[in-house]
């Protein structure tokens, strides 16, 4: 159960967002500072022990029911989840990287897209040109490439909509780019002299709106992973992508309802720094009332499904304009899917508000796995842990030791555990030391230790390796043909989690994350089946009882890092030197 520390916490209705609306030029870390003065405890390296159904109370639940703004009471096994979540606020009030009175929330989700980098980035785009305010966007990588082109022109039209309005909207970006003054001080503002050559719009281009950009990352291995983006306090996205090119298929979630105030609460504490110039909907909330009156989003989710379908970038897109940064770039193929049944937009039935909390984890520098007692990991686990009947997980990388363990236990109870894992994805970065290992490897070990176990728990495993939608059979991610960077979890069909963190060492213990755990089969039901639409994953890419996937000749076929011997582990070694050389990469 909650303690009541904690309980008082989150009852309290204290908020770094509030505190702002009175301080919106004093910088962010300075205003939590004052709003939550308790100071984080060190990690300790250990996760709680996580209950079983039966060792949660009536009033643990009826506590944790109380512990967020929900618009009903929530399943039990969200609330279960959700007490294990709060326990980690004892580690410090902003371990979720939100104000405890803002995680547990509600909202509705009127559309999914699930498709490529370009076909996410174009519904940016359109989201962002119809802002009045605000924009907040959020990403770990950004590149100058065919998706960054969609957001360098949506801010130069958002310029064009918004001149003659008595106030400029205001935009935020925020990104990691690995700079040596992170080391002294985590947050750099990037300089205007250096927007073009990264693919951003000069000053001179966006005259109508205020243009900010901040590079951010915790040293060492604190990545600033986490990908969203808030929209006038009104609307959110949550997505699996960076922006960049990359042959991936990926998943975006659009939020509207009170959840959009946890986003944005968290958008504040990521940026941290003073806000040149403030946002304007910090400096007046009193005009976000006058947003979206007589607006139904889900009416606004049918236009724009089909105006996507009709310019969808699923096959080959249109070249970028004359005398952008992109026109003088080579153009990567984007003929990636171009499958009959590929439906990129998923438009969801009407529906009421639903349970949503977010679970985030904040970022932690230091190297070596202190750092695992967080929302993200503790609902993962916990989720998991409380599994009756199934759990479905897609993930690029697949190598946690604790989600491991978490699964090969689920499936001795006898849960159906389903993963959809890319073969080869990333295995020079997994396998180094502390990393994990190569999925490969991972697969390999948790088939064959169920089994020795016994065909009655092996059978419970369904390990799969992602297949495109227009493939037969799963292909190393080395070839950069058929990748997937999706990040989705689902319980029993009731709980999902779904956002930015990944199944791997790196977003376990390190870095900054974002996720929303949402209450509702409905949901979980339309994400399945969207999922398994868009792919042929669970078709045609079950692996073998021993944990490998063999052609139709029998062949068994590998990722080119394999089970992570001594031989791929010296070639991941010399990938890592080249990475630093500037001569190679992950």
């Amino acid at each position: 159960m909650p303690s009541n520390a904690i309980y008082e916490l989150v009852m309290s209705g204290k908020s770094v967002t509030t505190a702002m609306e009175q301080n919106p030029t004093k910088a962010v870390n300075e205003v939590a500072r004052e709003v939550f003065p308790e100071k984080a405890r060190t990690a300790t390296g250990k996760s709680k022990k996580l209950k079983t159904h039966e060792e949660y109370t009536q009033e643990d639940l009826d506590r944790a029911a109380q512990c967020g703004k929900f618009p009903y009471r929530p399943s039990d096994l969200f609330l279960k989840i959700y007490v294990d979540v709060l326990d980690t606020l004892e580690h410090g009030p902003l371990k979720n990287m939100c104000s405890p009175s803002l995680m547990g929330s509600s909202g509705v989700v009127p559309i999914t897209v699930i498709s490529l980098i370009p076909d996410i980035m174009r519904y940016y785009k359109d989201l962002i040109i119809n802002a009045q305010h605000e924009v907040i966007l959020a990403t770990n990588y950004w590149e100058q490439s065919w998706g960054s082109h969609f957001i360098h022109d949506a801010f130069i039209e958002l310029s064009k909509r918004s001149e003659g309005r008595e106030t400029k909207p205001v935009v935020k970006l925020v990104f990691d780019r690995g700079n040596p003054k992170q080391v002294i001080k985590n947050h750099q503002r990037v300089s205007p002299d250096d927007y073009e050559g990264l693919g951003l719009p000069t000053k001179d281009q966006v005259p109508h709106i205020y243009f900010e950009a901040m590079n951010y990352h915790r040293p060492i291995v604190g990545t600033f992973h986490a990908k969203y983006m808030v929209i006038d306090r009104r609307i959110a996205c949550i997505s699996s992508n960076n922006i960049q090119d990359r042959v991936n298929l990926e998943m975006n979630l659009h939020l509207e309802g009170p959840i959009v105030d946890a986003f944005y609460d968290m958008a504040l504490l990521s940026w941290a720094e003073r806000m040149d110039p403030p946002l304007p909907l910090l400096v007046n909330p009193g005009l976000r009332a006058k947003l979206g009156e007589g607006r139904d989003c889900f009416d606004d989710a049918k236009v724009r499904k089909t105006e996507m379908d009709n310019t969808s970038t699923s096959a080959i897109p249109e070249h970028p304009s004359p005398g952008s940064p992109e026109s003088k770039k080579p153009m990567t193929d984007f003929t990636l899917i171009n499958a009959e049944g590929f439906a990129p937009f998923v438009l969801h039935d009407r529906h009421d508000p639903v349970p949503i909390a977010l679970v985030n984890r904040a970022p932690h520098g230091t190297p070596g796995h202190g750092d695992v007692d967080v929302p993200q990991n503790v609902a993962w686990l916990s989720g998991i842990r409380l599994a009756q009947k199934s759990v479905f997980i897609q993930t690029p990388d697949f190598n946690a030791e604790p989600v491991v363990e978490a699964i090969i236990d689920a499936c001795r109870r006898g849960v159906e555990c389903t993963l959809y894992v890319c073969l080869g994805y990333n295995d020079q970065g997994e396998m180094l030391p502390m990393q994990g290992g190569t999925n490969s490897k991972i697969y390999a070990k948790m088939c064959q230790t169920l089994v020795k176990e016994g065909q009655d728990k092996r059978k419970f495993l369904k390990a799969c390796w992602y297949t495109a939608k227009d493939r037969v059979q799963p292909i190393d991610a080395a070839a950069k043909e058929r990748n997937c960077h999706v990040k989705f979890c689902c319980i029993d069909e009731q709980v999902v989690i779904a956002g930015n963190g990944n199944q791997d060492t790196q977003s376990w213990y390190h870095s900054q994350e974002a996720n929303v755990m949402v209450d509702s089969t409905q949901l979980a039901h339309d994400w399945l089946t969207a999922l398994n639409i868009n792919q042929s994953t669970g078709q045609y890419g079950p692996v073998d009882e021993d944990g490998f996937w063999r052609d139709k000749d029998g062949n068994v076929v590998q990722s080119s890092g394999g089970t992570g011997g001594p031989i791929e582990l010296a070639k991941g070694m010399m990938n890592a030197v080249a990475r630093v050389q500037g001569k190679g990469g992950f």
